[in-house]
């Protein structure tokens, strides 16, 4: 199947090239055929001929025997008139028959006696042998008595074959002998003249195929170049074209210009149903962070207030007041920390790529920050992997790793281990999180990473949004793995030797 598909032209001008191609195979086929049947009409006029000459010599000889009936003696003169004109009947009346065969009767050593052409086609009765062919006449008769057989002599010429037959006479006359003669043509012939007419025919047609053809393929060629190169030209939509002055390419360009024409529509509408789903996009983000940002603050500001309130009511209780600034100074640090995970997840600062000879030795400095926090919890905090080099922004890939170390001391029950790991993976480096916690929960697996999406109902949800702008800044991406036993976050980095 595959080889056929590869035998059959895809192009129109493929198409054009395999049916010239057919039709001068066919030429070819055809002028062999009529060479051939050149060939073969020659030879059968040549057997024919061949044939009608030994006849003839033999109806002459009949015609002699007939003619000679009765004769004992040889006549004193073979060149009496009354014997001429009888040998000359007998020639006619053997050869009349038998067209475009002459013939004669031949004595040794006298040379001619009778000669005759009845069926002869120039003005008048021919009486003369033919001097061109005289001497090949008197070897085959001479030849034809002295053997007593019979004596054929063909002879090959440009422009004809000349058959020459002669056979012995036996009667009173010695040395007498019959010969015959025919001139087949092989040039110049009704058989050569209509075959060299079909050849002559024949090319005439493949020449003119093949021009008419070269110049279609090439006027093909050129039309099809333009519309090529204007499509090729075309930046975003498809051009206008100009018409060939070829019927059938030119519907195909109409049928472009209108489908340019209805993409121009289409891309329009599309940019604005864009803009409009962009719009509507922007504030339905714009409505859920001011709700999460509403839900996150009014939480810290009413615990401030009532425990304001508290310190106000206290009077000279200055345990009482002290535990309340106490209070007020963490919902205020809460604060703090929603806005700057907030500017962080909407603001990217630039990147300050520096080496990091050590990624490992630079994953145990973060968890040691967590080391005290983790054992509170009775989790336990450790580093797997050698000692790789990268380059990257450490201020920024510490603050993903600081939230997604927090994220699963978070979700990490006690007894639960927390490990960091880096790999280099091709031209990637991958930074791994994993925790053996209690996972993602399905609900929020799809949305994990968007700003205020969280499993916790104390956590903001803006960690994991800010992971994500700090892996997409450098060119990077972030996945979570969903386990049985837990989930690992894998932030992978562009990789670039330090």
């Amino acid at each position: 199947m595959d080889l056929a598909d590869r035998a059959v032209p895809r192009s129109i001008i493929g198409w054009f090239v395999v049916c010239w191609g057919t039709f001068l195979l066919a030429s070819v086929v055809v002028g062999a055929l009529l060479l051939s049947l050149y060939e073969q009409s020659t030879t059968e006029q040549l057997r024919r001929a061949s044939a009608a000459v030994a006849h003839g010599c033999d109806a002459i000889a009949a015609r002699y025997q007939f003619f000679t009936t009765g004769a004992t003696r040889a006549p004193a003169d073979v060149h009496d008139p009354d014997l001429t004109r009888g040998l000359t009947g007998v020639v006619q009346i053997a050869l009349r028959d038998l067209n475009g065969v002459e013939g004669g009767i031949w004595q040794r050593g006298e040379g001619s006696l009778a000669y005759a052409f009845p069926t002869y086609e120039g003005t008048g009765q021919k009486t003369d042998l033919p001097e061109a062919e005289l001497p090949s006449i008197r070897e085959a008769a001479d030849t034809a008595a002295l053997d007593g057989a019979p004596f054929d002599r063909r002879r090959e010429g440009r422009a004809q074959t000349l058959l020459l037959h002669a056979c012995p006479l036996p009667g009173p006359v010695p040395g007498l002998s019959a010969w015959t003669m025919a001139r087949v043509p092989t040039t110049g012939g009704q058989a050569y003249i209509q075959a060299m007419a079909g050849l002559s025919v024949l090319l005439l047609v493949v020449l003119g195929s093949a021009a008419w053809l070269g110049r279609l393929l090439l006027g093909w060629s050129r039309r099809l170049q333009r519309v090529e190169a204007a499509l090729t030209s075309s930046n975003d939509e498809l051009p206008k074209l100009d018409l060939t002055g070829q019927r059938d390419l030119d519907r195909i360009v109409e049928a472009i210009n209108r489908a340019g024409i209805r993409l121009a529509e289409a891309r329009r509408t599309s940019e604005a149903l864009v803009r409009q789903v962009a719009e509507a996009n922007r504030l339905a983000t714009l409505g859920r962070v001011v709700a999460g940002v509403a839900h996150e603050i009014r939480n810290p500001i009413a615990a401030m207030r009532l425990k304001a309130e508290n310190a106000v009511a206290a009077g000279p209780d200055l345990a009482r007041k002290d535990n309340a600034l106490r209070v007020i100074v963490e919902q205020i640090g809460r604060l703090e920390t929603l806005l700057r995970n907030l500017l962080s997840s909407v603001q990217r600062a630039p990147l300050v790529a520096l080496p990091v000879k050590d990624v490992a030795a630079f994953l145990t400095e973060r968890i040691e920050l967590f080391r005290e926090q983790a054992a509170e919890q009775g989790l336990e905090l450790e580093v797997c992997g050698g000692g790789a080099e990268a380059r990257f922004d450490p201020a920024r890939i510490a603050q993903a790793i600081d939230n997604l170390i927090l994220n699963a001391i978070q979700n990490t029950p006690a007894g639960g281990r927390v490990t960091l790991s880096a790999e280099r993976i091709g031209d990637r480096m991958a930074l791994s999180v994993a925790d053996t916690g209690r996972g993602v929960p399905e609900e929020v697996r799809a949305h994990l990473f968007e700003p205020f999406v969280t499993g916790r109902s104390e956590g903001t949800g803006l960690g994991l949004a800010v992971v994500r702008e700090i892996a997409e800044a450098h060119g990077g991406t972030v996945r979570a793995v969903h386990r049985s036993d837990g989930t690992v976050f894998v932030l992978e980095l562009p990789w670039r030797p330090s």
